[in-house]
């Protein structure tokens, strides 16, 4: 995180120990970071410096001061971590990463001496056609997290994974630098905005925390991981944590568009979800360990899977021969191990209680027997008047039997017997009849019912099949505007900034250039550095360059007798030039100024100046000579001699070497 306040930096040529300062790297809140050479075994390192710029300064012997005695306990304390933290750094060994050497004490301040990588920034890399396919971004990000395992595995969090921060060497291979930011995870008393460094976009929002750091994790890496391929893909940064938080804070829609919507068709669907896992706003929803992640993200397991089983593919499980690499066991097995900053974060599940639903088949069949029992009456009263109308003679014979005379009694008895057996007879039959009727009307009616049951839930599947349908066809058409929209908004932001950006590179080189030919080449190595850090090529630059190494290089080299001479030839010529009064020769030898007025003047007024340069002086620290030029006397024509006053007698002339040439005289 850069800062916005000015504070002295070492000079090239200065020598810490048997390191010597080449030229300034970068700055950030906490300090300077050098090219240097280490003079001892002839290699270029790269020396963080701790000045932090909101607590000390430096003054004119080098040395660093707390601003005010206020400040003097929080930069005391921030040193003694500054020195605890590289002694910690030095045990991460991986090719991955950038290795911490050595740390010392000097200039009241500490230094943190680190290996000089040379590469490529990420956002430069990305910009070639071919470097942000999915296998180039898997191929990149493994190296990236098997060393970051090595971090997580030591008990530190890195806290400042960013694009800026990764550098792809000329080999292809990844390396992630910075660990200004590291820390470990455990809370600190002091002060917490030492602490609260963050990355807008990268950051996840318990780093915004100045109290927070027990809340930051591998999940915190693993965030701004996330937010790297996020930036590969898309070419934007993410939304910031902190607009998400607002956004959801109020109900209102995430800022962050997911990356599975932007990259839908370019890359493959569990690679870009995955991403999107470790960009989830909540601690507890975001992959715990770089175990539980680097499955999903480089294998085929989706999300939901790597959730759920991410142990079985450390227990041996990994991708097939397709896969773009292979994450072996022994990897996974690492990564697993590099745990000692999760916790577990997965929700409780509470049981629920299952209520008794109504059994509808047995509402249903007593709805059945209801209307079996009301058809068995009807058909029984039909039955009995049936057998009124179409049998009338045994109705009949019975009737007459009880009505006959004398002696027929018995008769009539056993014929009304034989008439109440035709009869039973007959409402048998008919009662088997009516059992058979009402079987059939009970498995009619339940046809009737499943048949009605099956058509209404074809037509309930149709119906949310349609509206499913319906609802996918207006999602893509929003993600399809938000896309188009997105990629407009991000061409007009480019344009904007190139145009930008070359307008702050014409500005650098302009200044640097007039920097280098006036002689501050400390202004012009600035302007240098800010023309190089905006990241767009010109033949400017490297012209620029090259004259100041050779400014550079004059600017070492002492004054030697051959520039004595010439100097001192410019010195007499001056003397002579005033003597025979030879006005033109003055001002064609020295600056514009009041002087050459003044001894024009003199030259008019007097037949004879005597001239006298004594005191001659040279200062290799700004590569000059300088001498006093004096009047010793004035004589006009009529012979009387003038003496000038204390005032116009003496002044001081001076010629400076500049780019290899002495300057006209000064004075």
């Amino acid at each position: 995180m850069e800062s916005s306040t000015p504070y002295k930096t070492l000079q090239p040529g200065d020598m810490l120990n048997w390191y010597r300062i080449e030229r300034i790297l970068g700055r950030g809140g906490f300090g300077v970071i050098y090219l240097a050479t280490d003079t001892n075994l002839d290699h270029l390192v790269a020396i963080k410096e701790y000045i932090p710029s909101d607590v000390a300064t430096r003054s004119e012997d080098s040395q660093v001061h707390p601003i005010t005695e206020d400040h003097s306990k929080m930069f005391r304390w921030g040193m003694d971590r500054f020195i605890k933290e590289a002694r910690n750094l030095v045990k991460f060994k991986h090719p991955n990463i950038v290795r911490v050497m050595s740390v010392f004490q000097q200039n009241n301040t500490a230094y943190m001496v680190m290996e000089f990588e040379e590469g490529e920034e990420l956002r430069s890399y990305l910009k070639r056609s071919d470097a942000n396919t999915e296998h180039n971004l898997k191929a990149l990000i493994l190296p990236i997290s098997q060393g970051l395992a090595e971090v997580h595995r030591h008990g530190f969090v890195h806290r400042d994974i960013k694009p800026a921060n990764i550098l792809v060497r000329r080999n292809g291979s990844p390396v992630l630098l910075d660990f200004g930011s590291a820390r470990n995870a455990g809370r600190f008393t002091q002060q917490q905005n030492m602490t609260a460094l963050v990355s807008a976009g990268y950051a996840p929002l318990e780093q915004y925390n100045g109290d927070g750091d027990e809340q930051q994790g591998p999940w915190t890496d693993i965030y701004a991981l996330g937010g790297v391929l996020y930036y590969a893909i898309t070419g934007n940064d993410p939304a910031d944590s902190t607009r998400r938080g607002a956004a959801m804070l109020n109900d209102a829609k995430d800022p962050l568009v997911p990356v599975i919507k932007l990259g839908k068709g370019r890359y493959s669907d569990a690679f870009l979800s995955a991403i999107d896992w470790a960009l989830r706003f909540k601690i507890a929803d975001r992959p715990q360990t770089l175990a539980d992640w680097m499955p999903a993200l480089l294998g085929d397991k989706t999300v939901k899977d790597a959730q759920q089983s991410s142990g079985d593919w450390v227990d041996g499980g990994g991708f097939g021969s397709e896969q773009i690499t292979q994450l072996d066991s022994l990897t996974l097995q690492e990564m697993s191990d590099a745990t000692v900053l999760s916790r577990d974060r997965t929700p409780s599940v509470r049981g629920a209680i299952q209520r008794p639903v109504p059994d509808s088949k047995q509402r249903r069949n007593g709805s059945l027997r209801a209307l079996a029992w009301l058809s068995l009456v009807l058909f029984v009263s039909a039955s009995a008047i049936w057998v009124g109308q179409e049998r009338p003679d045994i109705v009949d014979g019975v009737i007459d039997s009880l009505y006959r005379g004398d002696g027929g009694e018995a008769a009539a008895e056993e014929e009304a017997k034989q008439a109440a057996l035709k009869l039973a007879e007959q409402e048998a039959a008919e009662k088997a009849k009516a059992d058979a009727l009402i079987a059939a009307e009970q498995k009619a009616q339940a046809e009737r019912e499943e048949a009605a049951k099956v058509k209404q839930a074809e037509e309930e599947a149709n119906a949310a099949q349609a509206a499913a349908l319906a609802e996918q066809e207006a999602e893509a058409a929003r993600a399809q505007e938000e896309i188009r929209q997105a990629a407009e908004d991000a061409e007009l932001e480019r344009r904007r900034l190139e145009t930008r950006l070359k307008r702050k590179l014409n500005r650098a080189l302009t200044d640097a250039r007039v920097a280098l030919t006036r002689g501050d080449l400390n202004a012009a190595q600035r302007q240098l550095d800010t023309a190089k850090g905006i990241g767009i090529s010109d033949t400017r630059m490297y012209k620029l360059e090259t004259d100041l190494q050779t400014a550079l290089e004059e600017y070492y080299k002492p004054v030697s007798d051959d520039d004595f001479d010439i100097v001192m030839r410019m010195f007499d010529s001056l003397k002579r030039a005033i003597e025979n009064k030879d006005i033109s020769a003055v001002e064609r030898l020295t600056t514009s100024s009041d002087q050459v007025q003044l001894f024009a003047a003199l030259i008019k007024r007097f037949e004879k100046i005597e001239i006298e340069i004594t005191g001659i002086k040279v200062r290799n620290a700004d590569k000059s000579i300088s001498g006093q030029l004096k009047i010793k006397s004035m004589v006009r024509s009529n012979g009387d001699r003038a003496t000038p006053s204390d005032a116009y007698r003496n002044r001081t002339i001076k010629s400076r070497r500049v780019n290899g040439r002495w300057s006209v005289i000064d004075w």
